[in-house]
C-alpha cells in the first residue's frame, strides 16, 4: 500500500500583510464610493449641461410630415376637391460641404435634372453658405419632376453599391397641393384654401377643422455614416366631405346659365354679361338635400384671384387693391345664400297658404279684380292694370293677381300674416352649412310696426326681403306635405378610408302646412304651368308646378327688375324643387319672368331623365325646337309665352308686381332695421365690417338690400392678407 502524499501546507499572509491588503482594499473602496458619489454629484448639479454637450456632437435631424387635407366628393363620389403630394427640392449644404469629393457630382446632376438651376447658382450657395442646412432649390415640384434625380441617386451595379455615392445633401420636402380637378365647376358651394390648409370660401371654410388633419414627425440623429436613425410619428390625414350635390346636375346647370349669359351679355348693356346675377338651386323637398347650387358669376377655384373674365387689362390696371379686393369680395359670393332681394310673386303660394290653413279663405271663395286696390290712401295696381274680373282662388295664382293677394291679406291681417312668414322661416336664418348666410331679421316686418300698406304690398312678395335658400326651403316644405326641413349639403363624414365617421341625417324642424292645404296648393301651382304665367317653364311630358316672379327693385323706377321662377315635378310625388333668379336681365324689357322659365326648362328637360324620374303625361311636341331664349332663338330680346294655351298673348306674360304708384316710403319703417347695428356684411383691407348700402337696407325703408350683399354674421368676404394667401394656391 502506497504510502499516503504530504499536504502541502497552505500559505498564510503575515500578519503584517494581511493589514496591509486591509487598508488598500478600504482605500479602493473609499475611492469608488467617492467616485460614485462625485458623480451622482455631478449628475444631480450639472447633468443637463454635460448631456447637451455630448448631444451637440453628434448630428440631430428633425422634420415634420405633413398631413393630406380631405377630399370634398360629391354624392356619387365624383372628387370636387382634392390635395395632391408636390416636393420641395432641399439642399443641405453642411453635408454637401463636409467632403470635396460630394460637391462636384451633386452639382451636376441637380443641374441635370432641374433644368432652372444653374451651376453658379448652386457653387454661390456652397461659398456663401457652406453651413447652411436648409436651402429650397426649387417649391412644389411634382412626383414625375424629381423622379429623374431620385434614380440618379440611388442607382446601384449588378453589386448592388452605388453608382453615384458622392451625391450627398439633397432631400425633398413633402408637402400637399389643393387641386380641384373641375375648376369652376360648384364654385360657390366648393370654396378655396389659401396656404397653410385654410378654407376662405364655401365648404373648405365651413368644414375646415373636419378637412384638416394633424401633422406627423419624423426625428433622430444622424450617425458619423450619415445614417438617419429615425423615429416616425405618422401624420393623420383629414376626413372626407361627402355633399349633396350631384355633379352631373351641377353641370348641367351651370352649363345652361352659361349659355343664358352668353346669349343676352352685350345686348342692351354693352359691356354686361347676360344679367346682373344668376342664381339656380335644384333640392330635394323631401329631406333637404342641396343637388345643384350655382350662380352667375362665379369663378376658377384654382385661381380665385383672377379677375379677368370679367374685366378687360385696362380696367384691372386703374384698380387700386381696395377695388381689387372689394370686386374678388362680390365674385366670391354665393348668390344663393348671400344675396337679399324682394322674391315677388314667389311669395303669393305662402299667402293661400295661411289663408287656407287658418281658414280665413277656402277653396270655393272668389275674388273680383278691376286692377287696383286703394289702400293707406295709394293706389297699388294689379300685373293686370284693367283687371282679371272674378277669380276663383286658383286662378289668382294662375293669373298672380295682385289685386286678389291684397283682398287676401284684409281677411289675413297683420298677425296671422308675420305669423306664417315665422312659421315658414322669413326673417331667419336656414342654418345651411355654408358660410356667410345672410341675415333677414331686419329686413321684414314685426306685426306691431306693420301698416296697411306694408301688408298689402308684402302679400305679394314686395317690400320685405329674403334668400333664394329661404324661399327654396319654405317651398319645399308647401309641396312636401307641410314639413320643413333644414337645407344642407353634406351628406356624411368619412376618414380617408372610405369608413363612415359622421351620418348627417335630415332635420325636420316644424310642419308648416296640413297634407290637405299642400295638395290645394300643388294643384294650383300644377294649373300656373299648365294654363298660367309658368307655361313657358313646362318640360313636355312631365307634370309640374310652379310660381313665377317679377320683383321692382329698389327705386321703383319700372328699369330694373329681379325675374325668378320657382317649381316642382313631378306633381304626385315632387322628387325635385328647382328655384333660379334672374337679376337684371340684359334686356331693355326686364320684367318677363319667361327668361328664368326658359332656364329652368332647359335644365329641367336633361336633369329630370338623368334622375330617373319618368314621364307621367302624354307628349305633345310642347316647345319642340326651343333653346335658352325661348321660341325665338334669332332675337335674344322676344319674349316666348305665346305658348299658353287659349290665353291671350298679353294675359300669358307675367308683367311687373309693381307698386310704382307708391312714393319710395311709405312712412312705416321696416321693423329693427338700424343698418350701424347689423354685424360684419363683407370684411374690408383693414379686417373692419361695412355697413350702408350693403347693410342689407335701403334709405326709404323698402326692404331691399342695397346691392343685394345681404348680413352675414361670418364675414363672407376677405381681407387683403387672406385674399394674399389665396393666390399661392
Amino acid at each position: 500500500m502506497a504510502a499516503k502524499r504530504k499536504r502541502k501546507p497552505w500559505l498564510k499572509f503575515p500578519k503584517r500583510m494581511q493589514k496591509k491588503l486591509i487598508v488598500m482594499f478600504c482605500g479602493i473602496a473609499l475611492l469608488l464610493i467617492g467616485l460614485i458619489g462625485r458623480l451622482m454629484y455631478i449628475e444631480h448639479t450639472s447633468g443637463e449641461k454635460y448631456e447637451k454637450i455630448v448631444l451637440s456632437q453628434q448630428g440631430y435631424d428633425s422634420q415634420t410630415i405633413p398631413y393630406q387635407r380631405g377630399d370634398i366628393v360629391d354624392s356619387q363620389g365624383t372628387v370636387l376637391a382634392t390635395s395632391i403630394a408636390v416636393y420641395n427640392v432641399i439642399l443641405d449644404c453642411s453635408v454637401l460641404t463636409s467632403d470635396e469629393d460630394y460637391i462636384s457630382p451633386t452639382i451636376e446632376a441637380l443641374t441635370s435634372c432641374f433644368s432652372e438651376l444653374t451651376s453658379d447658382e448652386l457653387y454661390g450657395y456652397v461659398k456663401n453658405e457652406p453651413d447652411s442646412r436648409y436651402i429650397v432649390l426649387k417649391k412644389k415640384a411634382s412626383y414625375e419632376e424629381i423622379q429623374p434625380f431620385v434614380e440618379m441617386q440611388e442607382a446601384v451595379n449588378e453589386k448592388g453599391s452605388k453608382i453615384n455615392p458622392n451625391i450627398k445633401g439633397v432631400w425633398f420636402e413633402k408637402e400637399y397641393q389643393r387641386q380641384y380637378p373641375y375648376n369652376s365647376l360648384a364654385s360657390a358651394v366648393v370654396g378655396f384654401t389659401a396656404s397653410g390648409n385654410l378654407g376662405l370660401n364655401g365648404l373648405e371654410q365651413y368644414y375646415n377643422d373636419t378637412l384638416n388633419g394633424v401633422d406627423g414627425r419624423e426625428y433622430g440623429y444622424l450617425n458619423s455614416d450619415n445614417n438617419f436613425e429615425k423615429t416616425i410619428k405618422e401624420a393623420q390625414n383629414g376626413n372626407t366631405v361627402v355633399t349633396t350635390i350631384d355633379a352631373n346636375i351641377q353641370t348641367v346647370v351651370e352649363k345652361k346659365i352659361a349659355e343664358f349669359n352668353e346669349a343676352y351679355a352685350g345686348n342692351y348693356r354693352e359691356d354686361d354679361g347676360g344679367a346682373s346675377h344668376i342664381g339656380v338651386l335644384i333640392m330635394n323637398p323631401n329631406n333637404g338635400d342641396v343637388l345643384a347650387m350655382a350662380n352667375y358669376p362665379n369663378y376658377d377655384l384654382s385661381n380665385p384671384r383672377d379677375l379677368s373674365a370679367y374685366y378687360s387689362e385696362e380696367e384691372l390696371a386703374q384698380m387700386d387693391e381696395d377695388e381689387q379686393l372689394d370686386a374678388l369680395n362680390q365674385l366670391w359670393q354665393n348668390f344663393c345664400v348671400t344675396y337679399t332681394y324682394e322674391p315677388g310673386s314667389t311669395a303669393k303660394p305662402f299667402t293661400v297658404a295661411a289663408g287656407l290653413e287658418t281658414g280665413k279663405v277656402s277653396a270655393s271663395d272668389t275674388y273680383y279684380c278691376d286692377g287696383v286696390e286703394h289702400v293707406g290712401g295709394h293706389d297699388i295696381h294689379c300685373v293686370n292694370r284693367s283687371g282679371h274680373g272674378m277669380e276663383t282662388l286658383e286662378q289668382t295664382l294662375m293669373n298672380s293677381c295682385n289685386d286678389a293677394m291684397m283682398q287676401i291679406s284684409y281677411k289675413l291681417g297683420t298677425d296671422i300674416f308675420t305669423e306664417y312668414q315665422q312659421i315658414f322661416g322669413f326673417g331667419q336664418k336656414t342654418n345651411i352649412d355654408l358660410p356667410g348666410e345672410a341675415r333677414t331679421d331686419s329686413l321684414i316686418y314685426t306685426a306691431e310696426d306693420m301698416g296697411p300698406v306694408d301688408l298689402a304690398t308684402n302679400v305679394f312678395g314686395q317690400n320685405f326681403n329674403t334668400t333664394m335658400i329661404q324661399l327654396a326651403t319654405a317651398y319645399c316644405s308647401i309641396v312636401n306635405g307641410g314639413y320643413l326641413y333644414q337645407p344642407h349639403v353634406v351628406k356624411r363624414i368619412t376618414d380617408e378610408n372610405g369608413n363612415t365617421i359622421e351620418e348627417i341625417s335630415p332635420t325636420l324642424l316644424r310642419e308648416t302646412v296640413s297634407k290637405a292645404t299642400s295638395d290645394i296648393l300643388k294643384q294650383y301651382m300644377y294649373s300656373t304651368v299648365t294654363s298660367g304665367t309658368g307655361a313657358t317653364a313646362k318640360v313636355d311630358g312631365y307634370s309640374m308646378g310652379g310660381k313665377t316672379g317679377t320683383a321692382q327693385k329698389a327705386g321703383r323706377d319700372g328699369v330694373n327688375y329681379l325675374v325668378s321662377f320657382i317649381g316642382f315635378a313631378p306633381v304626385e310625388d315632387p322628387q325635385l324643387v328647382i328655384y333660379c333668379v334672374v337679376d337684371e336681365p340684359n334686356v331693355e324689357e326686364q320684367y318677363h319672368s319667361t327668361f328664368a322659365q326658359n332656364i329652368v326648362r332647359e335644365i329641367l328637360e336633361e336633369v329630370l331623365p338623368y334622375m330617373n324620374i319618368y314621364r307621367d303625361e302624354e307628349t305633345t311636341g310642347l316647345h319642340a325646337g326651343w333653346g335658352i331664349t325661348g321660341e325665338d332663338e334669332g332675337d335674344v330680346g322676344s319674349v316666348a309665352a305665346t305658348d299658353v294655351a287659349n290665353q291671350p298673348v298679353e294675359e300669358s306674360l307675367d308683367v311687373p308686381d309693381t307698386t310704382d304708384g307708391l312714393p319710395e316710403s311709405t312712412g312705416e319703417e321696416v321693423s329693427g332695421v338700424d343698418p350701424d347695428a347689423e354685424d360684419a356684411v363683407r370684411i374690408t383691407d383693414d379686417g373692419s365690417g361695412q355697413t350702408g348700402d350693403e347693410a342689407g337696407q335701403t334709405d326709404d325703408g323698402s326692404g331691399q338690400a342695397g346691392d343685394g350683399a345681404g348680413q352675414t354674421d361670418d364675414g363672407a368676404g376677405l381681407t387683403d392678407g387672406q385674399a394674399d394667401g389665396a393666390a399661392g394656391q
